[in-house]
This record gives C-alpha cells, sequence and structure tokens, in this order.
C-alpha cells in the first residue's frame, strides 16, 4: 500500500467520530425528523465554579421601576448566581456543597429594598446564534410567594410563585411567544393568541423536574419531563437566532411577578441541555467539513427524551440517583468541534476528553495531501 494512502486512512481514522452530522430528533410525531448541528450541555450539579465557566455569563445590570413596569426597580447581580456543586463530585445524589439542594442557584432577595431596587439574579448563554433546537433544562421552582422564574429568549416558560396553590395542587406556567405582536400590545401577549397557561402535572417546588422547548419553524412545543403542556403553531414563532436565558426576578408588579418576596426566593437549575443549529456561518461551515457522510453508522445521533423528574434526592432501583441523565459530552467522540461544559476543567465528576480538534486534523489531511501529491 503506498506511504500516502496509509497517511491518509490513519488521519481520516482520527476524523472519525459518532455524531459529527448532528443530533437526531422526532418532533410532534413528525415524518420527517429534525437534525441539529450543535450542543451545548451543562452539569451544574458538578460545576465547581460558575465564574469560571465561558459558556454562559452572570449578568449584572440595573433595571429601573419604569422599564419594569412595576413599583421597584430590579438590581441583576452577580453575586445572586451560585455554584453549590453536588457534596460528593462522583455522586448524582446527595446535598450540596454548602447544604441545600446541589446545582446552580439563583436567588431574589427579601424585603422592600430600602434603595428600590430588588436583587435578582440572572445566566445568559454566551453563544447568541441560537436558531432551531430542543432547549432543556432542569430546575427546582422556589414556593415563596412573590417572584418570576423563567427559562426563555423570545420563547417563554414563565412561572410565577404567587399562582401556586399547593392545597388545590394548582402550579400554572405561562407558555409566551415574546412576538411582534406582543409588542405592539403593550407586551401583552395574551391579547395576540400566542399565550398559554398550562396547569403542571406535579409540583415544581418539591424536587427538579425537567422544562424543554421544541422550536421549529412555525411550531413552539412546551414539555414538562415529557409531558406535552402547548403547542403553538403561528406565523408568530420567531425566525431569528437567539440565547438562553434562565431568571429570577420581581419587581412588585401586582399583574405579574407581585413581591419582593418575604423571604429569600432560591430556584436551583441541575442541568441545561441544547440541541440546535446555528447561524453562525462559520458554525455551519464546521458543520460541513465534518459531516462528510450523513447516512454513516454514528453519523446522526438520537437526543433521548426525559420522561420523568430528574431529582438528585431520588434514587432509582440502579441505586444511582434519576438525575443522573444522559450527556453525550460524558462519551467519548461524540461531541465533535462542540461546546461542551467541561472543556474547562472546572467541574468535580470524573472528566472524559469528550470533544476533539477534528477540524485541525482535516486542515492537516488537506496540508498533507497537497504537499505529497
Amino acid at each position: 500500500m503506498p506511504l500516502i494512502t496509509v497517511l491518509i486512512l490513519s488521519l481520516l481514522g482520527l476524523v472519525t467520530a459518532n455524531c459529527q452530522c448532528g443530533y437526531q430528533l422526532t418532533i410532534n410525531n413528525s415524518s420527517t425528523p429534525s437534525i441539529f448541528t450543535d450542543l451545548i450541555e451543562t452539569d451544574f450539579l458538578h460545576l465547581t465554579n460558575i465564574s469560571k465557566d465561558t459558556d454562559w455569563r452572570r449578568q449584572e445590570f440595573p433595571v429601573t421601576a419604569a422599564a419594569g413596569r412595576g413599583p421597584y426597580g430590579m438590581n441583576f447581580t452577580i453575586q445572586n448566581v451560585i455554584s453549590n456543586p453536588i457534596l460528593n463530585a462522583t455522586n448524582w445524589t446527595g446535598p450540596g456543597e454548602f447544604g441545600g439542594d446541589p446545582g446552580l442557584q439563583l436567588i431574589v432577595d427579601s424585603g422592600i429594598p430600602e434603595n428600590g431596587y430588588v436583587q435578582v439574579a440572572e445566566m445568559d448563554s454566551a453563544r447568541e446564534d441560537m436558531l432551531w433546537g430542543t432547549y432543556r433544562t432542569a430546575m427546582k421552582l422556589s414556593l415563596v410567594p412573590g417572584t418570576c422564574s423563567a427559562f426563555f429568549w423570545e420563547i417563554d416558560m414563565e412561572f410565577l410563585s404567587s399562582q401556586f396553590i399547593p392545597e388545590n395542587n394548582t402550579y400554572p406556567v405561562n407558555l409566551v411567544l415574546q412576538s411582534e405582536q406582543s409588542v405592539r400590545a403593550g407586551y401583552n401577549a395574551a391579547a395576540t393568541g400566542n399565550y398559554v397557561v398550562a396547569n403542571l402535572p406535579f409540583d415544581p417546588t418539591d424536587g427538579f423536574h425537567e422544562y424543554r422547548i421544541d422550536f421549529v419553524p412555525g411550531n413552539v412545543l412546551y414539555y414538562a419531563d415529557g409531558y406535552l403542556l402547548a403547542k403553538m403553531n403561528t406565523t408568530a414563532v420567531p425566525t431569528s437566532p437567539g440565547h438562553m436565558i434562565l431568571t429570577q426576578w420581581s419587581n412588585g408588579n401586582p399583574l405579574w411577578s407581585f413581591g419582593p418576596p418575604t423571604s429569600e426566593a432560591t430556584i436551583t437549575v441541575s442541568y441545561v441541555k441544547a440541541y440546535f443549529n446555528s447561524s453562525d456561518t462559520v458554525r455551519q461551515k464546521d458543520w460541513a467539513l465534518r459531516c462528510t457522510d450523513s447516512s454513516a453508522p454514528g453519523a446522526i445521533c438520537m437526543i433521548p427524551d426525559q420522561l420523568g423528574p430528574p431529582d438528585p434526592s431520588t434514587n432509582v432501583s440502579s441505586g444511582n440517583s434519576s438525575a443522573s441523565t444522559y450527556f453525550f459530552s460524558n462519551e467519548k467522540n461524540m461531541t465533535v468541534n462542540q461546546t461542551i461544559y467541561h472543556k474547562n476543567g472546572i467541574t468535580g465528576i470524573n472528566e472524559l476528553n469528550a470533544y476533539s480538534s477534528s477540524l485541525l486534523t482535516l486542515m492537516l489531511l488537506s496540508s498533507l495531501v497537497a504537499i505529497l501529491l
């Protein structure tokens, strides 16, 4: 066998990896599955320090009472976004390092603020090129009345703790499309038909549950622990890219958040998983380089559904916690050229080399072929 052939085959062996053409999901029993090219996965149960993570940005900015349409302003502060990793880094169950629920905490301070600004919390994804995809987070919400917790950008899942009524198992979630129509209606999505209030089939304050948004052209589907809450099929579905936001806030607005809360309110996030198509032309070119044969075995990976509460306080028959959900980034060669939470070496969990320099290998291959030929 000629030397060039041996070298080329050796380099191609380095490039080969699973999922190089993307991650597949069948949306609402569609006959045509959706393929998403990019992913972000963050396991906050084992993330030791959010301040060092490059995939997420804690937010720090003020919002005046007038701008927020409430009697109080809000001060979004990084001090209210706190990592509380699981105490035993090799486990998926147990308390956080600082006690209480493990994960990432977003806190709203209590009481009437002396300076007129409630101390609140928000964290945004660093990437802003997210388009069609499936976006998922596992959270434990707060029962303290007077806050709004949300997972969104223009497609919102908003939880108003003042609406929770444990006595009759009432736990609403407000599902909102922040469309141009809602802006023209004074940010009142209820006046546009792009607003649904669904009652959750569980108490969101008694443990962690997965909240999910599937977003494809013309359709948005909302889920909780795999249960379909609502579907919106409308021209109001956004067509522009955005970024993920996790937040908890309060400004005393009697039509929405109420509050401020009389005691400190904390929500805790155990993970975020996003599988999506990028609007960035560089990312699109990266995908085209690594996806040389979409029909090859393993080239496209199925995204598993979460069909129950992923709760670190709940053990299953195997002895592991139900919080031990599937991460492609915990496997070898399944996140080629992707953004993954433990690439920065800031988690306590035993890490695998779940990403590779496949594009660099391809460039080296091209250069070698050019030289040898």
